[in-house]
């Protein structure tokens, strides 16, 4: 028989099984000690539901994580890791480097690895520039143009040219 961990008196009639982290824990409570957890079974009236025992441990969970998961927070924006866990979105740049030991771990389990490996696309972005736009950048680099040939800057020139041909080729 074993005794509750909690207050060490009575018997234990609840019996939890963790595992967080590859690491397993187990603890043994006794009815009282379970239901000052928040772990009421529903067993009291007789009734057993399923969605009563997993709703009622969800705040048990919490006390085993790692410290630095509980209260860890982005030191910009102030987001906590349990938000950005229940969004899914991080809340400024600084997120990326707060969070870094957690994200590198989240990617790595999602996608195997925290490195990107596919193909990347080396043709830059794909603006959608108005008439107007386009003109005005045409407008600008002709500008430019006219100044490198005069100081003889061939290279510039060069340059310049194949920008506007690119801009006239994407929007032409």
């Amino acid at each position: 028989m074993k005794l509750c961990e909690e207050c060490n008196k009575a018997a234990a009639a609840v019996f939890l099984k963790l595992a967080v982290n590859n690491k397993v824990t187990e603890t043994h409570l006794c009815p009282a000690c379970a239901a000052k957890k928040g772990i009421g079974l529903g067993l009291e009236a007789g009734a057993f539901n399923i969605s009563d025992i997993v709703g009622n441990m969800s705040g048990y969970f919490k006390d085993f994580l790692p410290p630095e998961r509980k209260t860890l927070r982005c030191r910009s924006c102030g987001l906590k890791y349990s938000e950005f866990k229940e969004t899914g979105r991080l809340g400024c740049p600084d997120c990326y480097d707060g969070f870094a030991v957690q994200l590198t771990e989240l990617m790595t389990r999602i996608h195997g690895a925290s490195q990107h490996a596919g193909r990347s696309y080396d043709g830059g972005a794909s603006l959608k520039l108005s008439k107007s736009e386009v003109a005005r950048r045409l407008e600008e680099l002709r500008a430019d143009l006219k100044v490198a040939v005069a100081r003889e800057d061939f290279e510039g020139a060069a340059r310049l040219r194949d920008a506007m041909k690119a801009l006239e080729g994407r929007h032409g």
